[in-house]
């Protein structure tokens, strides 16, 4: 076992039981295969009547990138440690799933340009993170099969989408699961090309992406022990306070490749 990881681990571990509120601490626990304690766990964010989340930007209203970001918040604890509709977050983005199999944010006033139905990059970049959402929680499977479909068709020639490096690592997330082999390489090429410029957030967030102990997830792994915090957390620029929010998402990476941390007694 690489004692590095283990010691990240560690002190990400003692941070977020400091630091982390009582969703932090269950993210961090359920990754580690340990005992969710106290419940029913909150989302950061009361959840809407239609099973939809705001985002920062909406005024309260339901939308595809809030839903996506309480959900990946929220996967993994069990489902009656959770104050929330998991079910109806889901059913929120399958029944906004386009014919063509991609996803828009619905016309506001309040959408932000990079977010604007029309766009391109928005298309792109939504339809990969609902589709990789659908994946991770093993729902709806003719629906990724579509999303899948329409990113495919959207990769040009040099692999990249007309979307923002974030929206290729999910779409190898979301074409990995047709077996898409040869696209999800060349998504994943675009993306080591600015992969030395990454801070911890993109890191963690493509990392959560990648399969336990492939090339990437290791990778990854050791470039967030090198990045950590003195205090055990990460931060995404240097110099700012730690997130206890993005050390557990870290942590989670750095499990996948080193997964007998899980078996260690509590510190």
């Amino acid at each position: 076992m690489n004692e590095a990881l283990t010691a990240s681990l560690s002190a990400a571990w003692q941070y977020v039981q400091t630091h982390g509120d009582a969703l932090d601490r269950a993210r961090f626990a359920v990754s580690a295969s340990r005992e969710v304690e106290g419940g029913p766990i909150s989302p950061r964010t009361p959840q809407n009547a239609d099973g939809g989340w705001p985002a920062f930007w909406s005024d309260g209203a339901s939308s595809l990138d809030g839903t996506c970001y309480q959900l990946f918040l929220l996967h993994g604890l069990p489902a009656g440690a959770v104050a929330a509709d998991l079910a109806a977050g889901l059913d929120f983005l399958i029944q906004a799933q386009s014919v063509d199999g991609s996803w828009s944010e619905g016309p506001s006033s309040r959408t932000p340009d990079w977010l604007l139905p029309g766009s391109p990059g928005a298309r792109a970049y939504l339809t990969a993170n609902c589709a990789a959402m659908l994946a991770d929680y093993g729902v709806a499977p003719d629906a990724v099969a579509k999303a899948a479909g329409a990113l495919e068709w959207s990769v040009d020639p040099h692999g990249r989408l007309p979307a923002p490096t974030v929206a290729h690592w999910l779409a190898a997330r979301v074409l990995r699961t047709q077996g898409r082999t040869m696209v999800v390489r060349r998504l994943l090429d675009v993306v080591g090309r600015g992969f030395e410029g990454f801070g911890a957030e993109d890191l963690a967030w493509f990392g959560t992406c990648t399969r336990p102990g492939d090339r990437w997830n290791r990778r990854i792994a050791s470039r967030l022990t090198v990045i950590q915090n003195p205090d055990g957390s990460w931060s995404d620029q240097i110099g700012e306070q730690g997130s206890a929010t993005l050390t557990v998402t870290a942590a989670r990476v750095l499990l996948a490749a080193a997964p007998s941390f899980a078996d260690r007694p509590e510190a």
